[in-house]
């Protein structure tokens, strides 16, 4: 008989709940396929060394790694980035995932063997371990709801050389990390299930234990689970933890309806898992806190429907069998030939765990469509913080995970004594889907040749191969049906036959070619080699966060989040806005600017020096008063508005300034990132306005006593001064971030001592 649910047992075929060398030995051959699958990451021979493509891994999470390396190895925490945005909140930014802590062990690693020089390596590395844990953490909770070690693997590699961790999550770097603790998380909270109950049907090693022990393992188990669900949280894509944690509080209530505990909502059940999310939240505060802030002072504060329901066209349910049709270079939903028909034959046994699994593969696949189904219009309506993300098609997470899943208790149900009528059943099925899948591929490769479209004929590329593998799967399956094949035979082609699919169809993020993303230009160093103070400015002809690079202040950036003031006042006409924001010098394919020179040239790209900027600080007499930001911008635009002498504040100075047009000298003593300290020489009453970003978190001193800071000329900051010499202190202190570090500390402090109470 096929072992139940509850309490798998076979003596030849399926695991024990016990974990062993066996298990070793899966996860260290699981580790061996990622680095054949990356090989080009990893070889030697330098003639076929890749690495991942320019975009988003290069340019946003390799520079904000750069940029941390930097402030740590300056004996800083990096609150602040001078470097982008004219001024950007760096840790308050989510994807900086300063305190994610395989991310800070891998910085601080680096810092301590290279100094501030990151290596775009090491983060590749860091993309594999996560592959690795992906799939290694899979494996981890199949083992133990599945019950086979052959199932638990299968699922592992499905998991992690499927579709969707394969396709953009390596290069977006935050969603691979943030998915990568979706099945750790189930894992502790299956273990904490069974312990709830008297009768312990878990088949957990300790069914004898006293209700005091249950109790502390319990405990125990929900603490990890928070713990891990903390460490999501820190890895940087909100959007993702929130599928994580959506996923885990399903399978909580799910699975104490199905163990009979006690009701799935009763107070007990809502107490534990309100336990797990606020050691999760608390453990995580030093981040989200932080972010919090930012996100409601950002251009995201929230999206329109129109905005966040993009998702797969329906049409892209063909990638199950079609992969590529989307795109030549990524199927998120494919799983593969055998995975796809294993978990179809696995819900066909209708045990209610394969069927939650299944209502997740199918409700996750329906919001992955976005707008062009109905059912995520509910979420967005309905789910707290749904309405703050775009791409819904990042649900596929969860088709996938399910579907691995699905996959190991489909294996399961093959590899079981017992020749169930479903298994001749799929055996006449696979045949007949070949068939099929062959005809409609050479209907799309002769359209894709009439239409001259490369999607389609890209899909007869692909006709033999998966016309390969569905046959393959029949022969595979056909043969253990008529018993020509033993179980353990069957469980070893089956697993080589899934790595044969998805090694073929799902391609490697390391397909580019080595270059250095920033190398040296002469362009930059003309920049450079200026001692001045200044920013730059760039017309697309640099790679984005290039002042991180090559330690430029800009004013772009590619951050998905930038402050909602700056993004108006970058509506301002190129003319009026790069002398406001002290820019100095511009890339740029244009021939001419008003105002600018030209000071070098490289192909196309003209790096033009404008000849006279604004100072990143000045003194001025005249100020109005007008809190919305569209009407200053009006003010701002005028031809009566000279940013030298006049200031548009959002809010009246503590005292009436003096309009007369007498310069201030202003000279800076000292800056850096989170301070800045300056003289400042004032005839008469006036405000001191600098060409930095307004935020919550700095605070001016002037001559040793606080002094409101203003926001002035819609997104910059204003300290006013009384006539007389001056010294300004203007410091990043943020309270949200001391906040946040202090919750998280206390939570590690409790987490540690009911740790030790319970161990």
């Amino acid at each position: 008989m096929i072992p139940s649910e509850s309490s798998p047992e076979n003596p030849v075929e399926f695991a024990q709940q016990e974990f062993s060398r066996r298990d070793g030995w899966l996860l260290a051959l699981l580790a061996a396929l990622v680095a054949l699958f990356f090989w080009r990451l990893l070889t030697p021979n330098l003639a076929d060394r890749a690495q991942f493509p320019p975009g988003d891994f290069t340019d946003q999470f390799y520079a904000f790694r750069l940029y941390e390396a930097r402030a740590f190895a300056e004996g800083r925490l990096p609150l602040w980035s001078e470097n982008f945005n004219s001024g950007h909140p760096f840790l308050a930014d989510v994807q900086a995932a300063v305190f994610y802590p395989i991310g800070l062990a891998n910085t601080l690693l680096n810092v301590a063997l290279y100094g501030s020089n990151f290596p775009l390596f090491a983060l590749e590395l860091e993309a594999l371990l996560h592959f690795f844990l992906a799939g290694a953490f899979t494996y981890i909770f199949a083992r133990r709801v599945i019950g086979s070690r052959t199932g638990a693997f299968a699922a592992a590699i499905v998991f992690t050389f499927g579709g969707y961790l394969t396709s953009y999550p390596p290069l977006q770097l935050a969603i691979l990390e943030t998915a990568t603790w979706l099945p750790l998380a189930l894992y502790f909270l299956e273990r904490a299930i069974p312990l709830s109950s008297p009768l312990n049907k878990g088949g957990d090693t300790r069914a004898s234990a006293s209700a005091s022990e249950r109790g502390g393992l319990l405990f125990t188990f929900l603490i990890y689970a928070g713990m891990v669900l903390g460490i999501a949280a820190l890895a940087g894509h909100p959007q993702t933890f929130l599928v994580v944690l959506a996923t885990c509080a399903l399978y909580f209530f799910f699975r104490v309806s199905i163990q009979k505990v006690s009701r799935p909502l009763s107070f007990s059940s809502l107490i534990a898992f309100g336990s797990v999310l606020l050691i999760g939240f608390g453990i995580a505060a030093a981040q989200w806190i932080p972010s919090l802030e930012y996100q409601l002072l950002s251009t995201r504060e929230a999206l329109s429907f129109r905005e966040a329901a993009a998702g797969f066209p329906t049409l892209d349910l063909l990638q199950f069998i079609f992969p590529g049709f989307t795109s030549a270079f990524a199927s998120p939903l494919y799983v593969g030939v055998l995975p796809l028909w294993l978990a179809l034959l696995a819900i066909t046994r209708r045990e209610r765990t394969r069927i939650f699994w299944g209502l997740v593969a199918l409700g996750a696949l329906l919001l992955s469509f976005g707008f062009y189904v109905f059912g995520y219009a509910l979420v967005y309506l309905l789910a707290p913080g749904a309405a703050l993300f775009r791409q819904q098609e990042r649900f596929a997470l969860l088709v996938s995970f399910a579907l691995a899943l699905l996959t190991g208790f489909g294996l399961r149900e093959i590899l079981s004594n017992a020749r169930v009528q479903i298994v001749r059943q799929l055996f006449f099925m696979l045949p007949a889907g070949a068939v099929i899948a062959f005809v409609l591929l050479i209907t799309f490769f002769v359209a894709g040749v009439q239409t001259a479209n490369a999607r389609l004929a890209f899909l007869g590329d692909r006709a033999g191969l998966m016309l390969l593998l569905f046959l393959l799967a029949s022969v595979l399956v056909g043969a253990y049906v008529r018993s020509w094949v033993s179980p353990r035979a069957l469980a070893a082609l089956a697993v080589g036959l899934i790595l044969f699919d998805l090694f073929s169809v799902n391609e490697p993020a390391n397909k580019a070619a080595p270059a250095e993303r920033y190398p040296a230009s002469p362009l930059i160093e003309i920049t450079r080699s200026d001692g001045n103070i200044f920013r730059v400015a760039d017309e697309g002809q640099l790679p984005a966060h290039f002042g991180i690079a090559y330690g430029l202040e800009e004013i772009g950036g590619i951050s998905p989040l930038r402050l909602a003031h700056y993004d108006n006042l970058l509506a301002l006409a190129p003319e009026r806005l790069l002398p406001l924001l002290n820019v100095k010098y511009f890339f740029t394919a244009r021939s001419s600017f008003a105002g600018a020179q030209v000071a070098g040239q490289a192909g196309k790209t003209r790096l033009l020096r404008l000849s006279n900027p604004l100072p990143r600080a000045w003194w001025v007499g005249a100020v109005m008063v007008e809190a919305d930001d569209a009407r200053a911008l009006t003010l701002m635009q005028s031809n009566d508005f000279d940013p030298r002498r006049s200031a548009v504040l959002a809010s009246p100075a503590p005292f009436a300034p003096d309009p007369r047009a007498v310069d201030g000298n202003i000279m800076f003593d000292s800056r850096a990132p989170e301070r800045i300290v300056l003289n400042a020489n004032t005839p008469v009453d006036g405000v001191l306005v600098l060409s930095e970003n307004f935020y919550p978190g700095w605070v001016a001193r002037v001559d040793g006593a606080p002094v409101e800071i203003l926001r002035a000329d819609v997104s910059l900051r204003a300290v006013p001064l009384r006539a007389g010499t001056h010294q300004v202190e203007v410091v990043y202190d943020p309270l949200s971030v001391k906040l946040g570090l202090g919750i998280s500390l206390v939570t590690l402090l409790l987490v540690a001592a009911t740790l030790f109470i319970f161990r």
